[in-house]
């Protein structure tokens, strides 16, 4: 499997309002008057190490972030969102063993939060560690069923590992609250695709098209279905737009060659790298 980018989930952000007390009572004109005090620190961030690691985060300056999270760490042991929020800029950092090590170390202090399986979910599908992030996904959804996050994350392990049934159904439900998601549709339109589901496939396909119309992939990818399907005309006519918007695609050029030389030829014609499933930063 290709290693792909990784979106990053939300830094868990804690911070308190503080209301400030106001005397209305008049002190006396002799009386001394107090040294003015400073503003309250939030002690869910002492030292406001947190915040500035998140502004960072925000910045993409992640050795930065990294830096601030562990002074925050220092600050306040215990406190899950820190190893959180430091694990979440190792991973923008492409540091994911020691990624992977603080998304497990903030499980350990709040195993009920299901970002935390998410993030180190996210690691291990970048590590090829297919089976475990699927656990990990399985245990999200567990405590947040309707996290789309985590169920997209486990339609991709599940198109992965070749559980097409499986991954239609968590992308059926990505896509029912996220209709415009067009990794969801090409990726369930793959899954489609290997089951043989042609028609199915094609559908999911041609909204992914309406949403990204100068995207020469969904064009390509189609036409293999169309090819397989026995839609030559149609896979020709897909392949025809892809070489009028790329012309150096020589694999488009190629198939749309073969299917005017051999305009009846049957699906097994279909091949090349159109038929891998899509790769995208969201999963």
């Amino acid at each position: 499997m290709k290693k792909h980018n990784i979106a990053a989930i939300g830094l868990a952000v804690a911070g308190l309002a503080f209301s400030v007390g106001v005397s209305y009572g008049k002190k006396p004109k002799n009386e001394p008057q107090p040294a003015e005090k400073s503003a309250p620190t939030n002690p869910n961030d002492p030292g406001g190490y947190s915040a500035r690691g998140i502004e960072a985060a925000k910045r993409k300056d992640y050795e930065t972030a990294i830096a601030e999270f562990t002074k925050a760490i220092e600050a306040l042991p215990n406190d899950a969102k820190n190893y959180f929020n430091r694990g979440t800029a190792y991973r923008g950092a492409n540091k994911l063993n020691e990624a992977l090590a603080d998304y497990s170390k903030a499980i350990e202090l709040a195993p009920q939060d299901a970002a935390a399986y998410i993030g180190r979910g996210e690691v291990l599908i970048n590590q090829r560690q297919l089976d475990a992030a699927l656990a990990d996904f399985d245990k999200a959804l567990e405590l947040a069923p309707k996290d789309i996050s985590a169920r997209r994350f486990r339609g991709f392990v599940l198109t992965s590992k070749g559980e097409w049934e499986k991954a239609i159904a968590d992308y059926a439900i990505v896509i029912q609250n996220a209709p415009k998601d067009g990794a969801a549709l090409e990726r369930r339109a793959f899954a489609y695709r290997s089951l043989k589901k042609y028609k199915e496939s094609i559908e999911d396909y041609t909204k992914a098209i309406a949403l990204a119309p100068t995207s020469v992939d969904g064009y390509r990818r189609r036409a293999v279905v169309y090819q397989l399907a026995g839609e030559n005309d149609k896979a020709a006519a897909d392949y025809r737009t892809v070489v009028k918007m790329k012309p150096d695609d020589t694999d488009s050029q190629a198939q749309l060659k073969y299917l005017e030389t051999h305009p009846n030829a049957t699906p097994s014609g279909a091949a090349g790298p159109a038929a891998a499933p899509p790769g995208d930063s969201r999963h």
